[in-house]
């Protein structure tokens, strides 16, 4: 006997509030109410936090970060494109250019970035 899909949907869901509620409401039952310096203060890796905690954040990495992003969704959608490329018709590879397409505005962006000095 098949289940109704939406009452898979609804078994599921309330597998995952029986499973994540204790863990997001036991730590408020148990845990201590009053301020503690010690553990209030930033944790830096086990060293004594020095200097001004507001800094700014070097952004040289940004257009690499920009780069794995698209990179990655583009090796994923072509991975899945290339295993079914014999499959499918020609006219079903337009809508993967397309996307091909759309997707080397921010590669070329990031690409720009990343030629920039100022951001060294």
């Amino acid at each position: 006997m098949a289940l109704n899909p939406w009452l898979t949907v609804i078994i599921w869901a309330i597998v995952v509030i029986a499973l994540t509620g204790p863990m997001l409401t036991l730590p408020m039952f148990w845990s201590r109410r009053k301020p503690d310096p010690f553990r209030d203060m930033p944790f830096e890796s086990g060293q004594v936090p020095q200097g001004e905690a507001r800094h700014r954040l070097v952004m040289q990495y940004y257009p690499y970060l920009l780069m794995f992003v698209a990179f990655d969704v583009v090796g994923m959608f072509l991975f899945a494109w290339g295993m079914s490329f014999t499959k499918i018709p020609l006219y079903a590879s337009f809508p993967v250019l397309l996307f091909l397409f759309l997707l080397a505005a921010p590669l070329g962006y990031a690409l720009h970035l990343a030629l920039r000095r100022e951001n060294w």
